[in-house]
């Protein structure tokens, strides 16, 4: 294999400095990330930079680290899945070559999208020197990323398994299993076959409401980034992770927002 020069690129300076570079059919690997990073984190690539310089403290900085790491997570996986195609041309120039799905499989892929780079020759070892530029196919990703949505609201179905993963486990399992067709020709007083079951629990239906962040912001008053701020240093109610999605007890919303309110009226007197 030639020998390709290496470049030393600081990690996330690529995102503030925005260089153009031209590939047909094909878009870099920083401007790709940085249009999921708007879309799904909800702030400007060029923040990355200041983002990931800042100290491991709690703040909001760590909130959004880890925003953009399942968004790294999210794209990796179209990548290892094969259905958006990446490339990899030498840095400075030369013949851009597919880059095989397997190259995907890595621990962490954020060092890669940091700059933008990876060692051709080397490609899982995270701390090899950059040698080519990695770019996506356009076409796929930007019909990937128009489907991509925020999550709706849940049922409630998925409200009832989230809150207990015995149930989603036992639905799983009961769906696997081949239905009985139960017989019905010799109806009992309740004209229900023979092998129903009939039961005087009552059944409840009441389901607990989950909120979205922007009710939560909607609700409490607060920015996004001091509800994630709050959230880091332990002051804010715990989410509910679906997914890549969260979610919010409305119950424990509200409790938050009473103890707010309380604590103001005793600095008050």
């Amino acid at each position: 294999m030639p020998s390709h020069k290496h470049y030393d690129i600081v990690p996330w300076l690529p995102y503030y400095e925005n260089a153009l570079v031209i590939s047909i059919g094909r878009r870099t690997l920083i401007t790709a990330f940085g249009d999921l990073v708007r879309c799904q984190a909800g702030f400007e690539p060029h923040e990355l930079p200041e983002i990931f310089a800042a100290p491991v403290d709690g703040d909001e900085n760590d909130a959004c680290r880890r925003l953009v790491a399942l968004d790294a997570a999210l794209l990796t996986t179209q990548f290892v899945l094969g259905k958006i195609a990446t490339f990899a041309r030498p840095l400075g120039g030369g013949e851009t070559v597919e880059i095989p799905p397997a190259h995907w499989e890595i621990d962490d892929p954020l060092p890669r999208l940091a700059t933008g780079t990876y060692n051709a020759a080397d490609w899982a070892n995270a701390e090899a020197p950059a040698s080519h530029r990695i770019f996506v196919d356009a076409a796929e990703f930007d019909a990937w990323l128009a489907k991509l949505q925020p999550p709706g609201p849940l049922t409630d179905s998925q409200i009832e398994e989230v809150l207990d993963p015995r149930l989603r486990a036992a639905r799983s399992t009961a769906a696997r299993k081949p239905k009985r067709v139960r017989r019905t020709d010799s109806p009992d007083r309740h004209g229900l076959g023979p092998d129903a079951t009939t039961s005087d629990t009552p059944v409840n239906t009441a389901q607990p409401t989950l909120l979205t962040i922007k009710e939560v912001l909607r609700l409490t008053r607060l920015g996004r980034s001091t509800a994630y701020r709050l959230l880091s240093a332990g002051s804010f109610p715990n989410p509910i992770k679906i997914g890549r999605s969260s979610r919010w007890l409305k119950s424990d919303v509200d409790e938050w927002i009473a103890k707010q309110a309380t604590s103001r009226d005793r600095l008050e007197e």
